[in-house]
């Protein structure tokens, strides 16, 4: 159903409200979102799908699915491909007439990522009609990653793509990856974003044409220059992300997801992320430099010692692996640099986990249907922030300077592409809770809000029979109509209260219209998804009862790899209710929210970082772990659950750092665990000190891939 809320600005200098509608709130890692002319919304998915949205109805719709590379749930811990998959999507500029769309995307076959077009037939994505227009060769093993590929179209029908350096950022320590030994390329940036004949780490701009693409003038290098591509309209960059075009300037604005460093030494300045802004062709520096040109020295990774250090206004690329030029254009500053740590430049960015992304230029236009922010915020760059969760306001002044950043909206579910549509409402697409495999992403269409009150409308069935209750919290009368998916279209069926549906279609919408248009919508799945192969568990002599420190023999059917296997069994207290699971207080759970935790980590499931049932697990029996951990959130690190860093949490107290961690490790109390194994013994927990008489054991089975099996068995 979907959802309205208004949404506070927290910028102090204005009182507005923003008016926040989520559609689609079951999108499965979706990646950019394009605006069509008509109103309609058109989604790309991590793996594979393409989705049209039609917020008017609240109908998703796949209209196709690109055969891809990208990381499977069923190998979700696969050094292979780790960020793969659809990258980036864009609408012709001329897409009402010819329909044309814009995919770039990891083939599913060769090691690239491909810029093609394709044109929708009756509605429909249609794979046939693909016109290749640009390939980018690409590394896909030893955890290479980054890709960037968010496109955009300028006014004059130029297109732009980000690609990102495709460098495996864990092995250097969080400093510049520029290990030039053999064998050592899947760690060397010097290949990609410092080589000036290398299409990787880059902004790429070029014209599309009917038969592939021309370079306009104003690329860095003119066609022609030896050892340069002509399609590099801004190089050195790592993982420029999420990009946006000032409609009117032209200029370019866009996302770094900057290096792991926490603090600066002898091989570096500390890791920032970057907003940029480009008004004309350059270089902005990666390896090399970051944030405000701070440089890097060449290190020997051979013996670990830095070399010369990086001259910003003449740098170098000495790589062996250079197929470029060796003398570089100058390095461009950043716009806004920022951070694990508190900003000196730019405090009001804040501290935690960092991942900048660029949204849309506003500009304040009188006769526009919806300005989402005042008439002094003419003129301001949306930037945001897919860790952090928040969006900033950035005013932006004479020559295009930043003048001032505010806060705009927090507590967001990983922004990940923000779009503005020609009536001035803006789209904001969110990722998901995790890293990957969600499937709660969304949409939000963001309005100033006008004191209207959208209806409530749900849905009751019986059989064939669906029943609509809709009211209207402002007292005004509400219509209802209903809508049936059918493929990759709808079709109306009815309106009133009531109807009948025997069959045909995927999902059945009911959508309410107040007297002054605001709707709302409620759904019926008439088509289930299929489900995941389950796990069957198996315990010996199937007990009735089960007491504290017994040992409990298990079998595991069904699973592919025993290796993958988890049996745990928990012990719920008689209280009446349980969740489902180990869970924190209400408290706490405010507190890791507020400190952006759960962007990284869920309580039960792996994310970017272990659970932290697995980590309270891990750390059960260690009695110097409130310490360990308490210091290692101070500092960070990495190693021992992955390659992934944990950043020094900076805007965690050393009070509010032992609550949590003390509320972390209390999730173990009550569990006992086996893994590896799809046949053994469990050996259950002692029994905990404020444990009643009664309650019950919750065994488990899990794996990677498959549903789990649970059981529950009373306690002794």
């Amino acid at each position: 159903m979907r959802t309205l809320a208004c949404l506070s600005l927290l910028a102090a200098a204005s009182a507005a409200e923003i008016e926040s509608t989520s559609f689609a709130e079951t999108l499965r890692d979706p990646m950019e979102i394009a605006v069509a002319p008509d109103g309609d919304l058109y989604v790309v998915e991590r793996e594979g799908r393409v989705l049209r949205v039609r917020p008017s109805t609240g109908g998703v719709f796949e209209i196709g699915n690109i055969p891809v590379t990208a990381l499977k749930q069923a190998e979700s811990n696969s050094p292979w491909a780790r960020e793969d998959g659809i990258l980036g999507i864009a609408l012709d500029p001329a897409f009402a007439k010819n329909q044309r769309v814009f995919i770039y995307y990891s083939h599913a076959k060769e090691m690239l990522n491909r810029l093609s077009r394709f044109t929708l037939k009756d509605g429909k994505l249609d794979l046939a009609s693909e016109k290749v227009i640009l390939d980018v060769a690409s590394d896909r093993r030893d955890r290479v990653c980054h890709h960037g590929g968010s496109l955009a179209f300028s006014k004059d029908g130029l297109l732009f793509i980000t690609t990102g350096d495709n460098t495996n950022p864990f092995e250097s320590g969080g400093v510049a990856p520029i290990d030039d030994r053999d064998g050592r390329d899947h760690v060397n940036a010097m290949r990609s974003a410092g080589n000036t004949n290398d299409l990787r780490g880059k902004v790429l701009r070029i014209r599309p044409t009917e038969d592939g693409y021309e370079i306009p003038a104003g690329n860095l290098f003119p066609p022609g220059t030896p050892k340069t591509r002509p399609e590099i309209y801004v190089m050195g960059c790592r993982n420029p992300f999420r990009m946006s075009i000032d409609p009117k300037t032209g200029t370019i604005y866009w996302g770094e997801v900057g290096p792991d460093a926490g603090d600066p030494g002898p091989k570096g300045p500390r890791g920032h992320d970057e907003v940029n802004q480009a008004k004309k062709a350059g270089n902005f520096g990666w390896p090399f430099v970051i944030a405000d040109n701070k440089p890097y020295p060449i290190v020997d990774f051979a013996s670990g010692k830095p070399g010369a250090m990086t001259d910003p206004a003449a740098p170098k690329n000495p790589s062996k692996h250079n197929t470029g030029l060796t003398d570089l254009p100058p390095a461009q500053n950043a716009f806004i640099w920022y951070p694990y740590a508190e900003s000196p430049e730019f405090p009001v960015m804040g501290k935690g986990g960092r991942n900048a992304m660029a949204g849309p230029v506003f500009y304040y236009e009188p006769g526009r249907k919806y300005n989402l922010l005042a008439k002094e915020d003419d003129f301001t760059l949306l930037t945001y922030d897919w860790m952090r969760g928040n969006i900033w306001k950035a005013k932006l002044g004479d020559g295009e300077k930043l003048v001032k950043i505010e806060p705009l909206i927090g507590g967001l579910k990983h922004p990940m592409d923000l779009e503005m549509a020609a009536d001035g409402t803006v789209w904001l697409l969110e990722y998901g809770t995790d890293w990957y495999f969600n499937k709660d992403g969304r949409i939000r269409r963001m309005r100033p809000a006008d004191g209207n009150k959208p209806p409530v409308v749900k849905i009751a069935s019986s059989g064939n029979v669906h029943t609509a209750t809709a009211s209207d919290p402002d007292g005004g009368e509400v219509s209802i109509e209903w809508w049936l998916t059918e493929g990759a279209g709808e079709l109306k069926v009815g309106s009133g209260p009531s109807i009948t549906h025997v069959s045909g279609g995927s999902e059945l919408r009911a959508v309410a219209t107040d007297a002054k248009g605001k709707t709302a919508v409620a759904r019926v799945a008439l088509v289930q998804e299929q489900a995941l192969p389950a796990l069957a568990l198996e315990l010996s002599g199937k007990p009735s009862q089960l007491g504290f420190g017994e040992e409990l023999a298990f079998a595991v059917k069904g699973a592919a790899d025993a290796s993958k296997v988890v049996v745990r069994a928990r012990y719920i207290p008689p209280t009446g209710h349980d969740a489902g699971g180990p869970q924190f207080s209400s408290e706490i759970e405010k507190l890791v929210t507020a400190k952006q935790c759960l962007a990284c980590h869920q309580v039960e499931k792996t994310s970017v970082g272990p659970s932290y049932l697995d980590v309270a697990m891990k750390n059960r029996a260690d009695a110097g772990a409130l310490e360990r951990l308490r210091a290692k959130l101070k500092t960070g690190g990495a190693g021992v659950w992955g390659e992934v860093p944990m950043p020094p949490q900076t805007a965690v107290t050393d009070a509010e750092g032992e609550t949590i961690i003390r509320a972390i490790l209390a999730l173990s109390e009550g569990m006992s665990e086996t893994r590896g194994s799809a046949a053994g013994k469990l050996a259950l927990a002692p029994k905990p000190a404020n444990a009643g008489s009664g309650g019950a054991w919750e065994i488990t089975a899990e794996a990677p891939g498959f549903i789990p099996a649970k059981t529950r068995i009373a306690a002794k």
